[in-house]
């Protein structure tokens, strides 16, 4: 068989299955709430999960909160209490009772942070951040953002605890990120170069540039999910890949035979 009649009978055996494939649905943007019942007094080291369905399959979600001694280029990472309110998510670290809004995201005294860990890569693409004030001082909302992809299950928590700032950027090789917010209510994107990843963290500012602490809530965080055919999808697919061999075999069979 010629290298052209090959190529023909190649092309019209794809074009044949293609016809019989169902379009993949695209990326959609996922909410979630990141609010519940209040939930102040948990232990260190509690944890949420959260799940949202999606044309493509469910998206799902463990949050665990944490907090980082010293500098943004130091100190120790320790497991903190994660909170939930009708406002967002919130943290209260080992040296503080909660009270005047310290179980917030905050940096006073420690950065306080939130490890988001999905069941699959995704985009982040916003969230709401609600400032408090700090023990009466002024409300600020900068924070910093990190990126990761970690080869870990998504509902195991992360082994942070007691490890030093270098296991932060181990585990969010995308980098870590510092974002100006508002002292007002605001939905700030969180992902300005589209990175992918299955592990996030979004917390207080490590930097905090203009000295102002800052104190906020978390929710409605936005997500873009990964474009997954469903099952029935890939079914159909490897149909229509079968039928590209089947045509192929019984095309050569019968150029072979007419030659």
């Amino acid at each position: 068989m010629t290298n052209s009649v090959f190529r023909k009978i190649s092309t019209a055996a794809v074009l044949a299955a293609s016809m019989m494939l169902p379009a993949v649905a695209s990326a959609a943007p996922v909410i979630f709430s990141l609010t519940g019942a209040p939930v102040q007094s948990a232990p260190s080291g509690n944890f949420i999960t959260q799940t949202v369905a999606t044309p493509n399959g469910p998206v799902k979600v463990r949050v665990s909160a944490w907090s980082l001694t010293g500098t943004s280029g130091g100190g120790t990472i320790n497991k903190s209490s994660l909170g939930v309110y009708s406002s967002g998510l919130g943290a209260t670290s080992g040296d503080e009772n909660g009270g005047g809004n310290t179980h917030t995201l905050d940096n006073q005294n420690r950065r306080d942070f939130l490890v988001f860990q999905f069941d699959q890569s995704v985009k982040l693409i916003n969230g709401l951040f609600s400032p408090f004030a700090l023990n009466g001082f002024g409300k600020d909302t900068d924070f910093t953002v990190g990126a990761g992809n970690s080869s870990m299950p998504w509902n195991v928590q992360p082994g942070l605890n007691g490890q030093s700032y270098a296991a932060l950027t181990t585990l969010f090789s995308g980098g870590l990120a510092s974002y100006t917010g508002a002292n007002v209510n605001n939905t700030k994107a969180l992902n300005p170069s589209a990175i992918d990843g299955n592990t996030w963290l979004v917390g207080a500012s490590f930097h905090n540039p203009d000295r102002t602490l800052d104190s906020f809530k978390f929710s409605k965080l936005t997500v873009e999910a990964r474009a997954v055919p469903e099952s029935a999808t890939w079914m159909m697919m490897i149909v229509g890949f079968g039928g590209i061999g089947a045509t192929m075999r019984r095309k050569t069979a019968a150029v072979r035979a007419a030659a």
